[in-house]
Protein backbone atom coordinates (compact mmCIF):
# COMPACT_ATOMS: atom_id res chain seq x y z
CA UNK A 1 0.00 0.00 0.00
CA UNK A 2 2.87 2.34 0.88
CA UNK A 3 4.53 1.60 -2.47
CA UNK A 4 1.27 2.32 -4.33
CA UNK A 5 0.88 5.63 -2.48
CA UNK A 6 4.44 6.64 -3.39
CA UNK A 7 3.77 5.83 -7.05
CA UNK A 8 0.65 8.00 -7.05
CA UNK A 9 2.50 10.92 -5.44
CA UNK A 10 5.47 10.66 -7.81
CA UNK A 11 3.13 10.42 -10.80
CA UNK A 12 1.39 13.62 -9.75
CA UNK A 13 4.74 15.40 -9.37
CA UNK A 14 6.05 14.36 -12.78
CA UNK A 15 2.78 14.86 -14.64
CA UNK A 16 2.31 18.42 -13.38
CA UNK A 17 4.68 19.99 -15.97
CA UNK A 18 2.71 18.32 -18.75
CA UNK A 19 -0.31 20.42 -17.85
CA UNK A 20 1.61 23.60 -16.99
CA UNK A 21 0.86 25.06 -20.41
CA UNK A 22 -2.89 24.36 -20.10
CA UNK A 23 -4.06 26.52 -17.19
CA UNK A 24 -7.37 25.52 -15.64
CA UNK A 25 -10.08 28.13 -15.95
CA UNK A 26 -13.02 26.90 -13.81
CA UNK A 27 -16.13 28.23 -15.56
CA UNK A 28 -14.17 30.28 -18.10
CA UNK A 29 -14.29 29.20 -21.74
CA UNK A 30 -11.13 29.15 -23.84
CA UNK A 31 -11.68 31.52 -26.79
CA UNK A 32 -8.19 31.90 -28.27
CA UNK A 33 -4.81 30.23 -27.90
CA UNK A 34 -1.46 30.74 -29.63
CA UNK A 35 2.23 31.05 -28.74
CA UNK A 36 1.55 29.79 -25.18
CA UNK A 37 -0.91 32.62 -24.49
CA UNK A 38 -4.36 31.43 -23.39
CA UNK A 39 -7.41 33.71 -23.52
CA UNK A 40 -10.55 32.80 -21.58
CA UNK A 41 -13.96 34.44 -21.24
CA UNK A 42 -17.10 34.23 -19.16
CA UNK A 43 -20.19 36.37 -18.64
CA UNK A 44 -21.07 37.36 -15.09
CA UNK A 45 -24.08 39.11 -13.58
CA UNK A 46 -23.81 42.81 -12.81
CA UNK A 47 -26.50 44.55 -10.78
CA UNK A 48 -27.04 47.52 -13.09
CA UNK A 49 -25.84 46.38 -16.49
CA UNK A 50 -27.09 42.82 -16.78
CA UNK A 51 -24.26 40.52 -17.78
CA UNK A 52 -20.73 41.82 -18.28
CA UNK A 53 -17.79 40.12 -19.95
CA UNK A 54 -14.84 38.98 -17.85
CA UNK A 55 -11.70 37.99 -19.72
CA UNK A 56 -8.72 36.12 -18.36
CA UNK A 57 -5.35 35.84 -20.11
CA UNK A 58 -2.66 33.44 -18.88
CA UNK A 59 0.95 33.24 -20.06
CA UNK A 60 4.55 32.90 -18.87
CA UNK A 61 7.06 35.74 -19.09
CA UNK A 62 10.83 35.41 -18.88
CA UNK A 63 11.29 38.49 -16.67
CA UNK A 64 11.21 39.53 -13.03
CA UNK A 65 8.12 40.77 -11.20
CA UNK A 66 9.58 44.30 -10.67
CA UNK A 67 10.40 44.54 -14.40
CA UNK A 68 6.85 43.56 -15.31
CA UNK A 69 5.36 46.13 -12.92
CA UNK A 70 7.64 48.82 -14.36
CA UNK A 71 6.44 47.96 -17.85
CA UNK A 72 2.80 48.32 -16.78
CA UNK A 73 3.42 51.83 -15.41
CA UNK A 74 5.92 53.03 -18.04
CA UNK A 75 4.27 55.72 -20.24
CA UNK A 76 7.07 55.55 -22.81
CA UNK A 77 6.32 51.90 -23.61
CA UNK A 78 2.58 51.89 -22.90
CA UNK A 79 1.57 52.60 -26.49
CA UNK A 80 3.82 49.79 -27.72
CA UNK A 81 1.96 47.01 -25.91
CA UNK A 82 -1.58 48.41 -25.79
CA UNK A 83 -3.21 47.49 -29.09
CA UNK A 84 -4.69 50.52 -30.91
CA UNK A 85 -3.51 52.96 -28.23
CA UNK A 86 -2.63 56.39 -29.57
CA UNK A 87 -1.90 57.92 -26.17
CA UNK A 88 -0.70 56.40 -22.88
CA UNK A 89 -0.11 58.72 -19.95
CA UNK A 90 0.76 57.97 -16.34
CA UNK A 91 0.14 60.27 -13.37
CA UNK A 92 2.45 59.46 -10.45
CA UNK A 93 1.03 59.69 -6.92
CA UNK A 94 2.75 60.24 -3.54
CA UNK A 95 2.46 56.50 -2.86
CA UNK A 96 4.86 54.84 -5.31
CA UNK A 97 2.63 51.75 -5.37
CA UNK A 98 -0.32 53.77 -6.69
CA UNK A 99 -0.70 55.62 -9.98
CA UNK A 100 -3.30 56.71 -12.54
CA UNK A 101 -3.11 55.76 -16.21
CA UNK A 102 -4.94 57.45 -19.06
CA UNK A 103 -5.24 55.70 -22.42
CA UNK A 104 -6.76 56.88 -25.70
CA UNK A 105 -7.66 54.22 -28.26
CA UNK A 106 -8.04 54.52 -32.01
CA UNK A 107 -10.63 51.75 -32.32
CA UNK A 108 -11.59 50.18 -35.67
CA UNK A 109 -15.13 50.61 -36.97
CA UNK A 110 -17.87 50.03 -35.76
CA UNK A 111 -16.61 51.37 -32.41
CA UNK A 112 -16.11 55.05 -31.63
CA UNK A 113 -12.70 56.29 -30.52
CA UNK A 114 -12.47 55.55 -26.82
CA UNK A 115 -10.46 56.46 -23.75
CA UNK A 116 -10.23 55.29 -20.16
CA UNK A 117 -8.86 56.53 -16.86
CA UNK A 118 -7.67 53.83 -14.48
CA UNK A 119 -6.46 53.86 -10.87
CA UNK A 120 -3.71 51.29 -10.20
CA UNK A 121 -2.49 49.72 -6.96
CA UNK A 122 0.47 47.34 -6.62
CA UNK A 123 0.54 45.06 -3.57
CA UNK A 124 1.93 41.57 -2.92
CA UNK A 125 2.75 40.74 -6.56
CA UNK A 126 -0.69 41.87 -7.71
CA UNK A 127 -1.48 44.99 -9.72
CA UNK A 128 -5.18 45.86 -9.44
CA UNK A 129 -6.92 48.55 -11.47
CA UNK A 130 -10.36 50.10 -11.87
CA UNK A 131 -12.08 53.00 -13.59
CA UNK A 132 -11.65 56.34 -11.87
CA UNK A 133 -12.22 60.07 -12.34
CA UNK A 134 -9.26 62.43 -12.27
CA UNK A 135 -9.21 66.14 -13.04
CA UNK A 136 -5.99 65.70 -15.02
CA UNK A 137 -7.88 63.58 -17.58
CA UNK A 138 -11.34 65.08 -18.16
CA UNK A 139 -13.89 63.60 -20.55
CA UNK A 140 -13.47 65.27 -23.95
CA UNK A 141 -15.98 65.76 -26.79
CA UNK A 142 -15.81 63.14 -29.54
CA UNK A 143 -14.25 60.58 -27.24
CA UNK A 144 -16.27 57.77 -25.67
CA UNK A 145 -15.14 57.11 -22.08
CA UNK A 146 -14.89 53.40 -21.18
CA UNK A 147 -16.53 52.85 -17.80
CA UNK A 148 -16.99 50.00 -15.35
CA UNK A 149 -13.50 48.65 -15.95
CA UNK A 150 -12.01 46.52 -13.20
CA UNK A 151 -9.24 43.96 -13.20
CA UNK A 152 -5.84 42.86 -12.02
CA UNK A 153 -2.48 41.42 -13.01
CA UNK A 154 -1.52 38.46 -10.80
CA UNK A 155 2.24 37.79 -10.96
CA UNK A 156 3.56 34.46 -9.69
CA UNK A 157 7.26 33.54 -9.61
CA UNK A 158 7.84 30.07 -11.08
CA UNK A 159 10.70 27.67 -10.37
CA UNK A 160 11.69 27.87 -14.04
CA UNK A 161 12.76 31.50 -13.62
CA UNK A 162 9.64 32.69 -15.42
CA UNK A 163 6.73 34.68 -14.02
CA UNK A 164 3.22 33.37 -14.58
CA UNK A 165 0.98 36.28 -15.54
CA UNK A 166 -2.77 35.97 -15.04
CA UNK A 167 -4.65 39.02 -16.27
CA UNK A 168 -8.33 39.64 -15.48
CA UNK A 169 -10.54 42.43 -16.82
CA UNK A 170 -14.24 43.30 -16.86
CA UNK A 171 -15.72 46.31 -18.65
CA UNK A 172 -19.22 47.60 -19.28
CA UNK A 173 -20.39 46.32 -22.67
CA UNK A 174 -21.57 48.64 -25.43
CA UNK A 175 -25.14 47.55 -26.10
CA UNK A 176 -25.19 49.41 -29.42
CA UNK A 177 -23.02 46.77 -31.06
CA UNK A 178 -24.09 43.11 -31.31
CA UNK A 179 -21.80 40.46 -29.81
CA UNK A 180 -21.19 38.73 -33.14
CA UNK A 181 -19.51 41.97 -34.25
CA UNK A 182 -17.78 42.95 -31.01
CA UNK A 183 -16.52 39.55 -29.80
CA UNK A 184 -13.84 38.95 -32.47
CA UNK A 185 -12.58 42.54 -32.12
CA UNK A 186 -12.38 42.31 -28.31
CA UNK A 187 -10.64 38.92 -28.41
CA UNK A 188 -8.14 39.88 -31.12
CA UNK A 189 -7.26 43.25 -29.55
CA UNK A 190 -6.70 41.80 -26.09
CA UNK A 191 -4.74 38.86 -27.44
CA UNK A 192 -2.54 41.21 -29.46
CA UNK A 193 -2.05 43.38 -26.37
CA UNK A 194 -0.91 40.42 -24.25
CA UNK A 195 1.42 39.15 -26.99
CA UNK A 196 3.06 42.58 -27.34
CA UNK A 197 3.31 42.93 -23.55
CA UNK A 198 5.07 39.56 -23.26
CA UNK A 199 7.48 40.46 -26.07
CA UNK A 200 8.41 43.81 -24.51
CA UNK A 201 8.78 42.33 -21.00
CA UNK A 202 11.27 39.76 -22.29
CA UNK A 203 13.49 42.27 -24.12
Amino acid sequence: MKILLNIIIMSAVFMQPLFAGQPLASDFTLVKQADNIFLYERWIDAAENGKVREIKAVFLVRASVPAIVELIKDPARGRNWNANAKSYQVLSLPDANRWVSYIQYDIPWPFDDQDCCLAYHYHNNEVSFESTHNAAFPVTPGMSRITGTKGKWVLENMHSGHVKVTYFITTDRSKKIPRWVSDPIVHNNLFKTMAQFKKLAEQ
